[in-house]
């Protein structure tokens, strides 16, 4: 088919431009359509990318104003209101301890302890425990030990109370003292037994006046738990009309101001009238060596009543100022109980200053010019309060003692066992 633009002859003439503005002249015609080509055609380059669109920044929250808070003061005074309730808690609930404590002596050690039948440990290496919480009233102790026979006996305490338990455990095979006799007694004050046996006396490793160390066997005694004090000895004063005895130097109002405190400046007759109105007597040196070291349960032989070292600690001994209360050191207990036989005031025993039989030490002191003098004293030497220490003295006060009114002697009071007055105490339905 003819292209009807190259059909030169059968156009029409004249200027078809200006009449009909549609139909374009073959040229022209041409041109147009290449150009549209051309448009249509792609050009290779790259086509500009759109700019991508950015993403509207996140929209901050607002802000809310902050709420109003507890005020400091408040939270002070909360916290110190949860501190007292702890600290009352913790005083009476935790630190209170209710109940009394018991404490166990002269077992030997690893003894175990019971109370009520629940055990509570074993003794320690110098024959003691403590027991603390027991209920207040009446308990049942039993300390038992291989090879020895148990010791049963009952203790009471209240709250907060602490009570102390001798117990003489008996070995196997050896008789304990007499069936019926109390450990413990009221007898113009608390009186301890010493049971009856076999003991060591002396020492072949102090002084020469010491030996030579030999057995005794002594019966069945009582002896004071405590030193004579003040307040007992002015009842004997007030009841005899005897004269108060002389304040020491160092305290001029010490007889009537510290009446639980051990007596001073009596001699030896003084005391031995005091024993024999309370219906007793001073013990014998063998007697009280005996209470104050002599453990039967292990059958040995304490330096000290308490063992076998000096502890100040335990007595009032070693220079101090002056004489405290009896029973003032319970830890310094002799086996049997005895207290203060260690330092506080020497004290007189009815014996002679005498050699032991064997002794072949010559000295002048020996005789009866002067009485034995036991225990040591709070103002001297540990070294002089052994159970085995004796020192001496006249049975009545020298004259520099008694200008410098230097007076360091008390005294304890003994009874034997047997006597009848302790029968008609301890029998009363015999004298009826």
């Amino acid at each position: 088919m003819s292209d009807p633009y190259d059909d030169e002859e059968g156009q029409p003439e004249g200027d078809y431009g200006a009449t009909t503005p549609l139909i374009m002249p073959k040229e022209e015609a041409r041109r147009e359509a290449r150009r549209m080509r051309e448009e249509a055609e792609p050009t290779g380059e790259l086509e500009p990318q759109p700019e991508p669109q950015r993403a509207p920044p996140p929209q901050q929250r607002p802000v809310a104003a902050p709420r109003r808070g507890i005020p400091a003061w408040v939270w002070i005074i909360v916290a110190l209101f949860f501190l007292v309730v702890v600290a009352f808690v913790l005083f009476f609930v935790l630190l209170r301890n209710p109940g009394f404590t018991m404490v166990v002596r002269g077992a030997p050690p690893g003894s175990g302890v019971l109370v009520d039948n629940v055990s509570h440990g074993v003794t320690a290496g110098d024959g003691s425990i403590k027991v603390p919480g027991l209920k207040a009233g009446k308990r049942v102790v039993r300390v038992t030990h291989d090879g020895y026979q148990d010791f049963n006996t009952s203790v009471s305490g209240n709250d907060g109370e602490v009570k102390t338990v001798i117990a003489q455990l008996v070995p196997t095979g050896q008789q304990p003292a007499e069936a019926g006799l109390p450990r413990e007694i009221d007898y113009n004050g608390t009186m301890l037994l010493v049971g009856a046996g076999e003991f060591v006396m002396g020492d072949d490793n102090h002084q020469p006046d010491e030996r030579p160390a030999h057995k005794l066997t002594l019966p069945d005694f009582y002896i004071d738990r405590n030193e004579v004090t003040n307040e007992q000895y002015k009842k004997f004063c007030d009841a005899t009309h005897r004269s108060y005895p002389t304040n020491p130097w160092w305290d001029d109002h010490y007889f009537l101001g510290s009446p639980k405190a051990p007596v001073l400046g009596v001699n030896f007759d003084d005391a031995a009238e005091y024993a024999k109105w309370a219906g007793k007597r001073l013990p014998t040196e063998a007697e009280w060596e005996k209470a104050a070291s002599w453990d039967a349960a292990t059958q040995t032989k304490r330096q000290y009543p308490w063992g076998d070292s000096p502890d100040t600690s335990r007595a009032n001994m070693g220079g101090t100022r002056r004489p405290t209360n009896v029973g003032n050191f319970p830890s310094g207990a002799s086996p049997y109980g005895a207290q203060d036989m260690a330092g506080n005031v020497a004290e007189w025993v009815d014996s002679f200053y005498q050699p032991y039989e064997g002794n072949q030490t010559p000295s002048p002191d020996f005789g009866t010019q002067n009485r034995v003098v036991r225990g040591g004293t709070y103002f001297g030497k540990a070294e002089d309060a052994r159970t085995t220490r004796r020192l001496h003295h006249p049975p009545e006060w020298n004259e520099s003692e008694r200008k410098n009114r230097a007076f360091l002697i008390g005294f304890r009071c003994a009874i034997s066992a047997d006597d009848p007055r302790i029968q008609d105490r301890l029998h009363p339905q015999r004298t009826q």
